[in-house]
């Protein structure tokens, strides 16, 4: 494929999937679906989580229009906060996360 040609998808899950895909960026998503947070919350909320792999994933993440790093006037530190974009994401991470009670209820946690 050269540079100038786009991916052919199957589907549209599979370019839904190839937009969130990774340990983290759901993760990410998920943290941030509720609020902003700032950098040190997301790397509280997300124990194993390595200081850089965080910053490459929320850059990532902003690339792709799904979050955006916002100083707000009033706060000491600068946050970070789902887009218009990265917010209709939230239904399907509601549903992924219902999804997931059940399985793991299922399963018994197991993998």
């Amino acid at each position: 494929m050269s540079l100038h040609e786009q991916p052919v998808y199957v589907c549209p899950v599979e370019l839904a999937l190839k937009a969130i895909a990774g340990k983290w960026k759901p993760a990410i998503l998920w943290e941030l679906s509720s609020g902003a947070r700032r950098f040190s919350e997301l790397q509280s909320a997300m124990p194993g989580i390595a200081h850089k792999v965080l910053h490459q994933q929320l850059m990532q993440l902003q690339r792709d229009g799904m979050v955006t790093r916002h100083d707000a006037e009033k706060e000491m530190h600068a946050g970070y906060v789902l887009t218009p974009l990265g917010e209709t994401l939230r239904p399907s991470l509601d549903a992924l996360a219902q999804w997931g009670k059940l399985h793991g209820e299922r399963t018994n946690g197991a993998r």
